[in-house]
């Protein structure tokens, strides 16, 4: 379970550094100047990304929690 909690708090922490890098940046890789929509867009995808993330954490800790008894 410590270990559940370390690697949540991690994967937390790089998630926040990289949204708040998303929404700092002027230019992407590709070379496409970030308006606000395409911020927007980029955001929604990267929300997503962590939904799936979420859920995986969430089944994780459902089967910690479920082998513990």
């Amino acid at each position: 379970m410590k270990a559940w909690k370390i690697s949540g708090g991690i994967v937390l922490l790089l998630y926040v550094v990289i949204s708040v890098f998303l929404c700092v940046r002027k230019v992407d890789g590709a070379g496409v100047v970030q308006t606000p929509e395409m911020r927007n867009i980029t955001l929604i995808i990267w929300g997503v990304f962590g939904l799936i993330i979420l859920i995986g954490y969430l089944i994780w800790l459902a089967i910690l929690k479920h082998s513990k008894k």
